[in-house]
Formats: structure tokens, C-alpha cells, sequence
């Protein structure tokens, strides 16, 4: 099999045509072999990168030298010695070596930036600008999504960061404020490294097609900038009187003071302060119109329990909230307005979804299991009862 794999894998490995395309292809393999499934805590490297390495040399083409040097160039440093060393056995034997062959391996970064939406702050893009013999000057970026836990979601490769910089403009295609600043190159290392660690511990990301085959060129250009960048905690804790006393400043302000005194439009704020406090990167106040989705959407279906009838009523309120929280963040009013339009989208996909058993959470599947079995949730004498007939019920 590995052998089979390596020869139709060295069958393309001359066409790149200079070194910065030889590290794509090569990038583009490892991350094939990375989509490979596996079972949990399985490193898919570790169990077919040495045997695939052999047999490249084993095949002993001129292909397969250009092959080696082009995966010594990129992978994990681990492997590449084993690369470097395979292909300079080939290579002893009178191979002709790739003619970008030199060149590999020999960028060096030059600049870092990193790009913010000023107003609702859903990520940054990472940019990194490299310089390379007998290549073009290039950027290489990488978006981290705040709403994904800061995970890396797209990859991009760009010419100078001059360029980059001119083309982003001033705006977002939504119209919301883009700024851009110089990055330390440490920084910069250590903003990636922990966007590729998030994204290694959740569960399906929803990443572009880009990732995997770019992931790794840009580990390989990470590892030559700078260590030792420590990133800051940006967790804030909101206490429980935090989050009271928000909920009073809203229901005292022009937004939300129609509110005051009705139980359910109450209980829909404090969710929304709720999910901003636990779940939401940037607190209870950033609210963007993908955090409305992912608040109407994802959310309230998967963890919230409630009559159908106080569904109904969440978009009335949320209309106020986002309006209310966008004030407090001085939001400008043309991207503030697509926030509150977003509550209007998604209110139909919202009440599907929160009547949707499938897209329940276990939690919330309990409760409202222990809802229709005529359990009083507030009475923890009779939900321990439940629970014990619950999980009898499941072992049975």
C-alpha cells in the first residue's frame, strides 16, 4: 500500500516550479494524510509518515528525491530529518535534484500585522510577510474565528503585505471598520499556534477547504519566527451581581425599559447575558449578526428549555438587547442595523430549531423529559428520584 501511495504521489512531485510551490505541494500531501480518520488520540503522522518516507526512498526516482526534499522542507521537524536524510541517500546515488532544491526551506519573515473588525470583533486575520530567493515576496495569513473559540477557520496566501494592506481597504464587505496594526513576530507565532491548538480540540470544525492542505507551510513558516510571546487571558469572569446589575441598566434604559416587570421579557435578557458571560468571546455586549445566529440558532435550541409560547416572544426582546448593547459599544449605525435585522432573519429558523428534539443538548433533553414526567425541577429531592428511574431506564 505505502508503496503504491508513493509512487503516485511522486508522480506530480516535478511540476512544482519554484520552492514556494514545491512547499504547497508538499503541505497539500500532509494534509491529505492528516483528513485521514482516525480514532480519537490517534497521531495519523506518527503511524504512516516513517513508513511513507521509506518507501519514497525505496522507489528511488528522481521524482521521489524531489518529493523528499519538498516534505523535509514543511513537516514537523521530527520527520524532517528523516526526509533530509532519505533524500540525501537518493541523492548520493547521482539523482539530478530539483531545481528549486536550494531555495527550499529558506524564507525569512520580514513583517506581521494583524487585522481587527473594529466593531464587532468576530476575529483577526494573522499576516505574516515572507522573503525568499527566486520567489516573489508573499503573505501568509490566517483568520482566527472568535466565534469558533479561536480556532483557525481560513488560510490565505497573498503577494507583499503592502498590498495586502491596500487591498483590504478601509472597510468590510458589511461595512464594518477594519483596522490593521503591526504585530510583533513573536506575537504573531503564538497567535497561531493557538488558533491550529483550538482547532485541534474541537469537534468537526466548520473550517474552510484551505486548512488542511495549507496547514502545513504555514506551521513550517511559524517555527521560523520568534518563541517565547505569552498570550493574555482574555476571559473575564462576570459575576452573578455583574450580571444583575446589566440586567437593570437595560431595563432602566430607553431600549428596554417597556420590559421592566414582564417575567418572560426579564428571563429572555438575562439569557442573553448568560450566553454572553459563558459562551460569547467579548461578554455579554458584542453582539454581532453572527452572534445573533449563533445565539438564536445554536444556543437556545441546544441548552434552553422553556415553553413554546416564550420562544415567540425571544426576537422582541433581542431586537432591544442587540440595539441596547450595540449603544453601549458605539457600534456605527450601519453595521448595528445588519445586527438587529439578523434577530428578524433567523427567527424562523430559531423556533424550528428549539422545537427540534435533534438538535437538543443531553441536558436539555433531561429536563425536558423530567418536564413532561411531572417533575418539579425546583424540588431536588424529586429530580434525584427522576434521575435514578432515568438511568435505569437507560441500562435497561
Amino acid at each position: 500500500m505505502l508503496a503504491g501511495i508513493a509512487e503516485l504521489t511522486a508522480r506530480d512531485a516535478d511540476r512544482p516550479e519554484d520552492a514556494l510551490d514545491a512547499e504547497q505541494w508538499a503541505s497539500t500531501i500532509l494534509g491529505m494524510m492528516r483528513a485521514a480518520p482516525l480514532p480519537p488520540g490517534e497521531d495519523i503522522a506518527a503511524m504512516f509518515l516513517p513508513g511513507f518516507l521509506g518507501a519514497l526512498e525505496r522507489l528511488g526516482t528522481r521524482k521521489a528525491l524531489a518529493a523528499l526534499r519538498a516534505l523535509a522542507a514543511v513537516t514537523a521537524p521530527e520527520y524532517a530529518t528523516a526526509a533530509h536524510a532519505a533524500a540525501d541517500r537518493l541523492a548520493a546515488t547521482g539523482l539530478r535534484e530539483p531545481a528549486w532544491r536550494a531555495d527550499l526551506g529558506a524564507a525569512r519573515p520580514t513583517a506581521a500585522a494583524l487585522m481587527c473588525e473594529e466593531s464587532f470583533d468576530d476575529g483577526v486575520s494573522v499576516m505574516v510577510e515572507f522573503t525568499a530567493p527566486n520567489v516573489e515576496t508573499h503573505t501568509i495569513g490566517i483568520y482566527v474565528d472568535h466565534n469558533l473559540g479561536g480556532l483557525v477557520k481560513d488560510v490565505f496566501l497573498a503577494g507583499p503585505l503592502s498590498e495586502v494592506r491596500s487591498r483590504m481597504g478601509r472597510k468590510a464587505p458589511n461595512q464594518v471598520g477594519l483596522a490593521i496594526r503591526d504585530l510583533d513576530l513573536a506575537e504573531a507565532r503564538a497567535r497561531a499556534e493557538a488558533a491550529f491548538d483550538m482547532l485541534d480540540h474541537t469537534w468537526e470544525p466548520p473550517v474552510d477547504e484551505d486548512v488542511g492542505p495549507m496547514r502545513a507551510l504555514i506551521e513550517a513558516r511559524m517555527r521560523l519566527l520568534p518563541e517565547g510571546f505569552e498570550l493574555p487571558d482574555d476571559h473575564v469572569e462576570i459575576t452573578p451581581e455583574e450580571r444583575d446589575a446589566l440586567l437593570e441598566d437595560f431595563l432602566t434604559s430607553p431600549e428596554g425599559r417597556r420590559w421592566r416587570g414582564d417575567e418572560d421579557a426579564e428571563d429572555v435578557a438575562q439569557l442573553a447575558i448568560d450566553f454572553g458571560a459563558g459562551y460569547n468571546h467579548g461578554g455579554p455586549l458584542r453582539w454581532s449578526p453572527v452572534v445573533v445566529e449563533i445565539f438564536m440558532t445554536g444556543w437556545l435550541a441546544r441548552k434552553v428549555t422553556r415553553e413554546p409560547g416564550f420562544f415567540e416572544r425571544v426576537p422582541d426582546v433581542l431586537h432591544d438587547w442587540v440595539r441596547y448593547a450595540g449603544r453601549r459599544q458605539a457600534v456605527p449605525a450601519a453595521p448595528l442595523r445588519e445586527a438587529v435585522a439578523a434577530v428578524e432573519e433567523y427567527r424562523e429558523e430559531m423556533l424550528q430549531a428549539v422545537n427540534d428534539p435533534e438538535a437538543w443538548g443531553l441536558a436539555k433533553t433531561f429536563a425536558s423529559t423530567a418536564l413532561e414526567a411531572g417533575v418539579d425541577l425546583t424540588d431536588r429531592d424529586e429530580v434525584e428520584r427522576f434521575i435514578e428511574r432515568y438511568n435505569d431506564g437507560l441500562a435497561a
